[in-house]
């Protein structure tokens, strides 16, 4: 279940960064996600880079908790991040206004 969707991180993070370029270069963000019946794992924005890491990272910007259904539909572009949120699909905890980063990303895979 974990490396089914680390791949589709992964995926998702290739086309971004082809849409997005330069931009994501720059990031040093990290993204703890805590999705119902799976491992904590985070994400890692590093050097242009993205690492997915199982466990819990001591200081991440943001935690996002949701169920893994929402999770895969967000990753498959089949929902809008804020709308999960807005509709209370998705919780965040942490600095919020960091996580337009993750949308921004979750948005240029759907162009």
């Amino acid at each position: 279940m974990v490396e089914e969707v680390a791949k589709k991180f992964m995926e998702v993070y290739e086309k971004a960064k082809e849409k997005m370029g330069d931009e994501m270069a720059t990031w040093n963000k990290v993204f703890q996600f805590e999705i119902t019946g799976m491992d904590p794992f985070y994400i890692e924005f590093k050097g242009g880079e993205l690492k997915f890491e199982s466990g819990k990272h001591p200081s991440p910007l943001a935690t996002l908790m949701m169920e893994k259904d929402v999770l895969m539909k967000i990753l498959n572009g089949e929902l809008d991040a804020m709308a999960a949120f807005m509709r209370g699909m998705m919780k965040i905890t942490g600095n919020v206004m960091e996580t337009v980063n993750l949308r921004k990303m979750f948005e240029a895979i759907k162009e």
